[in-house]
């Protein structure tokens, strides 16, 4: 391919290069938006027993001006968010937290959604395997959203992440940590 550059030949040259230059600039913002949603992975106890039900929570944390929908939506075209965690012989998650969500207006819709934005702290209780051996584990999942400002959305994404814990014998002494965290959840053992 060549490229004209005697810009007197052909006026046709210089708009087609502006046109590539502002197509090229917003797919780059686009693809710069990645970090508009950032978390941070926690776990309820500092070891785990056999058969023992422990949390975890994922601390969802979205950039000023943007937002994400709920996790259950009255719109069935909106894409929820949500926190789905790999399948596990060693581990069985029994309930998920999310928070309440916010009503909102923006440009892109016609009524009020349901939204989060800010902070959030999304949670699972989860309850050990009576086969649990000591040793290093981790649990698996991902966190599945689209983010929005007023007037348009994002193409959905995903964030994996792990969290690791330690299987304990039955003998040994556990403490609760990250009390911070999950004391802002509602999740009650079976």
């Amino acid at each position: 391919m060549v490229f004209q550059t005697d810009f007197k030949r052909n006026n046709k040259t210089i708009p087609v290069i502006i046109g590539m230059i502002l197509l090229l600039g917003f797919t780059n913002v686009s693809e710069g938006q990645s970090d508009i949603v950032e978390i941070k992975t926690f776990i309820s106890k500092d070891g785990v027993h056999p058969g023992e039900t422990f949390k975890v929570a994922v601390l969802v944390k979205i950039n000023p001006g943007w937002h994400i929908h709920a996790n259950e939506l009255s719109d069935q075209f909106l894409i929820p968010t949500e926190l789905i965690f790999e399948a596990n012989e060693k581990i069985e998650v029994t309930q998920y937290h999310y928070p309440e969500p916010k009503l909102e207006k923006y440009e892109y819709s016609e009524s009020e959604l349901e939204v989060y934005d800010g902070e959030i702290i999304l949670g699972a209780l989860v309850k050990a395997s009576s086969e649990l051996t000591p040793g290093k584990y981790t649990l698996k999942g991902e966190l599945g959203y689209q983010a929005c400002d007023n007037r348009s959305c994002l193409s959905p994404k995903k964030i994996e992440f792990e969290i690791a814990f330690k299987g304990v014998a039955l003998s040994k002494k556990t403490e609760f940590i990250n009390q911070n965290i999950f004391s802002k959840l509602d999740l009650k053992k079976d």
